[in-house]
């Protein structure tokens, strides 16, 4: 049977080049500004067919029990906060 070391000397080396270019990658990315600003790009998708804050997206079938709640929701009276 052959001896591992070098398989884990190969392993070690890998993983360290791994972990070398992520940090690498993340100090590239703070020295260019690319995590300045991320609410601004996340509301980028939204428009005014698709409001932020409105759910407009539905599984098959659960867009006509959504319609009903709302509808249902509409019609009820507000109630307001006792203290």
């Amino acid at each position: 049977m052959e001896s591992w070391d070098g398989y884990l000397i190969f392993i070690a080396a890998m993983g360290a080049m791994f972990f070398t270019s992520a940090v690498l990658v993340l100090v590239w990315a703070l020295k260019h500004k690319q995590f300045s600003k991320l609410n601004q790009g996340a509301r980028v998708i939204f428009d005014e067919e698709e409001p932020e804050g409105v759910h407009t997206d539905y599984f098959p079938g659960e867009a006509a029990k959504a319609r009903e709640m709302l509808a249902k929701e509409e019609h009820k009276p507000l109630k307001h906060a006792t203290r």
